[in-house]
């Protein structure tokens, strides 16, 4: 009977069916860019939002759940963005430009959205001054908690940030899946 449930427990880990407990993820506060001249962009910020939190290699399909709380002075109307993520801002492809600082802006990567498919990990959908809960996961998240860095990208779907804005990450539990 021994060897039969440890057959099973063994075949379910493979499987990728046993979910591992929720461990706390920092909250990170993310400086937005003016959203207006991004569109069809993807924008990664300088925010290693993932520092220090790496998971083992084994884990697989990594689900983060938190709440995005939009913040702006009032100028601000984002409602929605695609969440992405890269574990590494360095050896970017080709359609990815580095936008240094400005007295408006913080140094940020822009990448073509169309070459980032493969980095999407979500969507938030928003509310300025309400936290809104999030769930995000996919094979660019666990690359990047295994990693143990990630650096969020967002391409604005709907309403738009002015520079003065931010977005913060609270509550976040990360689990996985053995």
């Amino acid at each position: 009977m021994r060897r039969l449930l440890l057959a099973g427990a063994v075949l379910l880990s493979g499987c990728g069916l046993i979910p591992t407990p929720r461990v706390d993820v920092d909250n990170t506060s993310l400086r937005l860019p003016g959203s207006a001249p991004l569109s069809g962009k993807v924008v990664y910020l300088e925010t290693d939002a993932l520092a220090g939190n790496r998971v083992p290699a084994a884990l697989q399909q990594i689900t983060i759940r938190g709440q995005a709380t939009y913040r702006t002075a009032g100028l601000g109307t984002l409602r929605s963005a695609g969440l992405y993520v890269r574990s590494t801002l360095t050896a970017l492809p080709a359609t990815c430009t580095v936008s240094p600082a400005t007295p408006t802006a913080p140094r940020m990567v822009v990448c073509d959205a169309a070459g980032e498919a493969s980095q999407f990990i979500g969507t938030l959908e928003l509310r300025a001054g309400q936290g809104q809960p999030f769930s995000l996961g996919g094979a660019a998240l666990d690359t990047a908690a295994k990693a143990g860095h990630g650096y969020f990208g967002m391409a604005f779907s709907a309403g738009q940030s002015v520079w003065t804005d931010s977005l913060d990450l609270t509550g976040m539990t990360a689990s996985a899946r053995l």
